[in-house]
């Protein structure tokens, strides 16, 4: 398929929808209720539903119980109601994901046996290419809900989504009523939070709502202290029940003094109190006195700004067809200079340490234009929707990697970070700029089979046109490549409803990766083809019990073929022959198991390994773990409210199961369960929650770095006092 034009103004695709707009209106429908079409789940729809993000499952309009695929879904009151603060811990309430902050990529995950490389992040709908880059850890304050899709979605997103798709839905203009919301909240380690949320219909037709967010903290760490702050205003305008249009603008920028990168690993003899916390054959350990020891340099530092233009144009052109557009223009600055690798030197008793300076410039113009029809085909209820998708991303990286000071265990004096020059960053001098092109095709169709039993499917059909151009600043020689790769992918679902609100569903869905990030592949990369992936899955989802009883499991399989691996006979030669894949179940239910007492709970088992995998000098690691993997997760949260007083109270356990640092999987975190508690007096004036976050003060890790031998060790006990009220 050719490449559209690399620039396109932004109202092309939707004049086509204004034009749509001025024909004869069809006839008009009385009254909004829901209307018996052959459906597993059928509901009357809110005036301006049309105008609410594209849901992540499915771009038919389809209603959960409808996906053939495992979707989990917090909303604001349920983030609330846990208090999670940020995205990291939004992500880790949901059954079988982990999350971290990865040096580089604040605010990743790994679920189904992948890690945070084969999870594609989205905001309100739309992925950037290499959308890890893009991902930060954003105040939960700023979204509506948060929707991760388990398992392939490539026919939705592209390239790149093999273990899931993670959409932050931010809190959005609505035409239903004046409402708005305040948030005040302080805590340990000089935390402290403020939200601001109103939303204005202006008219009948006409909705404004603007959302800030802003917290700081001094860190449990010494000299990590942070700020981000985040505006998000949007406008929605529906002069009638054929037409809306959303606009909005998002602004995220956070700032870290000197970011923390973890606990080093170090000999049992020279920690003054050493954990047994990693097993390893090395006898180290991690020292539970480095617990707030910060080994970054001083003038260490890690920020992002971003703002991102976002529009949306909906049209009924009848009954039963729609046009939708949607363009948005993302522009991003991220910088990291720090010392982000430490390791332990015998012979010094001293930490040798990394020297990087990393910046980003990124911009991306993306635009969707789809139709999608809602009717009948032979006689049953039948959905389609095609459409066709553009990207333009410009992506400049200077990157310098070098040696920084060696500090002491004490980290008494943390040293400066080397100036840019040869001498100091010997590891590599050079700059970059990427250029990515995406193009595609996409239709997905369901049709009733009978009335109970709905099929559903998907194709996607891509062209990707990379270029690079690359400076190296210690040869002064200038070079470039380039690949163009046209990969498609499909899969197909069926849901059954076995009786009322009970459906059985399954699908199988194909995606594809590059075998690295396409923003910042190398040329001996470039010559590889995408890895291709699959996956399998069956679950159940039903309500019982007047639906005071929720639950959902799932079972699955899922496969990468093609990753980069050593040829057994030449290992210095790398082959894309290597296979990694995981099976597992997942369990998740919601009780209200009295009227005053509410239960949530889930568990996540599963096997990942590499099938087929060497690595540098041709070591084997076929049968190994991935790394930031743990095999189980589980999670039980409890609210019991008083009778005749607004007092609740909360209980909430998270057990993660032990992971691996290295593909090696010669370090092996060990398992913890952390136990967070909450005191809520919702009265007249607002609501006064004070939570208690790791009650036990239990000492364990939750992530690791770059290297093998580092920990990120999660924060000890904390206390935190919040104020929130709603206004209608």
């Amino acid at each position: 398929m050719p490449m559209l034009p690399s620039r396109l103004p932004l109202a092309v695709s939707s004049l086509a929808v204004a034009l749509a707009a001025a024909a004869p209106a069809p006839p008009a429908r009385a009254g909004e209720q829901a209307i018996d079409l052959d459906a597993v789940r059928v509901q009357a729809e809110r005036r301006d539903a049309r105008a609410a993000s594209v849901a992540s499952a499915s771009r038919l309009g389809l209603d959960a119980a409808e996906i053939p695929a495992t979707l989990d879904v917090l909303d604001a009151d349920d983030i609330q109601a846990r208090g999670l603060r940020d995205s990291v811990e939004i992500l880790r309430a949901v059954p079988g994901v982990m999350a971290g902050n990865l040096p580089g990529q604040p605010g990743v995950a790994s679920m189904r046996g992948f890690a945070s490389g084969a999870v594609s992040y989205l905001f309100d709908g739309v992925r950037l290419t290499s959308s890890g880059f893009s991902s930060r850890n954003w105040d939960s304050f700023q979204f509506e809900r948060v929707e991760v899709l388990k398992g392939p979605a490539s026919v939705l997103y592209g390239e790149g989504v093999l273990a899931g798709a993670i959409n932050f839905v931010p809190k959005n203009a609505r035409l239903d009523g004046r409402e708005g919301e305040v948030l005040l909240g302080y805590g340990s380690h000089g935390s402290a939070r403020v939200g601001l949320d109103g939303n204005a219909p202006l008219s009948d037709a006409l909705a404004v709502r603007g959302v800030l967010s802003a917290n700081r903290g001094d860190g449990y760490v010494d000299g990590t202290a942070s700020q981000a702050q985040a505006f998000s205003g949007s406008l929605l305008w529906q002069p009638d029940a054929r037409l809306s249009l959303r606009a909005a603008l998002d602004y995220h920028r956070d700032d870290f003094d000197t970011a923390y990168f973890g606990a080093p690993l170090v000999p049992l003899e020279v920690a003054a109190d050493p954990s047994g916390l990693v097993d390893n054959p090395l006898g180290l350990v991690v020292d539970k006195a480095a617990r707030e020891r910060n080994y970054n340099v001083r003038d260490g530092r890690m920020d992002s700004r971003s703002w991102w233009l976002r529009t949306r144009l909906d049209y009924r052109l009848s009954d039963t067809w729609n046009l939708s557009n949607e363009a948005s223009v993302y522009d991003a600055r991220r910088r990291w200079d720090n010392s982000e690798d430490f390791t332990f030197d015998a012979a010094s008793g001293r930490l040798d340490r990394s020297a990087s300076r990393i910046h980003h410039d990124q911009r991306v113009w993306n635009q969707r234009l789809s139709l999608r029809h809602d009717g009948r085909l032979g006689g049953r209820r039948h959905l389609f929707a095609a459409g066709v998708e553009y990207s333009d991303t410009d992506f400049f990286n200077l990157r310098r990697f070098g040696r920084a000071g060696s500090v002491d265990l004490l980290a008494q004096e943390r040293g400066y970070l080397p100036p840019d020059n040869p001498a100091d960053y010997r590891d590599g001098r050079n700059d970059f700029s990427t250029r990515v092109k995406v193009a595609a095709l996409f239709a997905e169709d369901a049709l009733n089979l009978t009335p109970r039993w709905l099929l559903v499917a998907g194709l996607r059909h891509e062209r990707i046109e990379l270029r690079r151009r690359n400076f190296d600043l210690d040869s002064g020689l200038r070079s470039g490549f380039g690949r163009d790769f046209s990969p498609t992918s499909w899969r197909l679902g069926s849901v059954f409803e076995l009786r009322p609100r009970t459906q059985l569903y399954a699908q199988y869905s194909s995606a594809v990766l590059p075998v690295s990030s396409f923003l910042t592949i190398n040329q001996r990369n470039n010559a590889f083809d995408l890895s291709h992936g699959e996956s399998l899955e069956a679950g159940v989802r039903t309500e019982l019990f007047d639906q005071r009883l929720r639950l959902n499991a799932a079972a699955y399989k899922l496969r990468q073929d093609d990753i980069l691996t050593r040829d057994p006979l030449q290992p210095q030669i790398s082959v894309q022959d290597g296979r990694q894949s995981s099976q597992g179940v997942e369990l998740s239910l919601s009780a209200q198991a009295t009227p005053r007492l509410r239960i949530d709970a889930s568990a996540a088992l599963l096997s990942a390994r590499f099938d087929r995998l060497r690595e540098a000098g041709g070591a084997d690691r076929s049968g190994n773990r991935p790394s930031n993997v743990p095999e189980r997760t589980a999670s039980v949260d409890a609210w019991y409210r008083l009778d005749g007083l607004p007092l609740s109270f909360h209980l909430g356990l998270r057990h993660v199961g032990d992971f691996y640092t290295d593909n090696a999987n010669q370090f092996r975190v060990r398992a913890h369960t952390v136990a967070d508690a909450a005191v809520d007096w919702n009265g007249a004036s607002g609501r006064y929650t004070l939570r208690v976050r790791n009650l036990g003060d239990t000492f364990y890790a939750d992530w690791s770095g770059y290297s093998a031998r580092q920990v990120y060790l999660g924060a000890p006990r904390s206390v935190e006092l919040t104020y929130t009220r709603a206004f209608r």
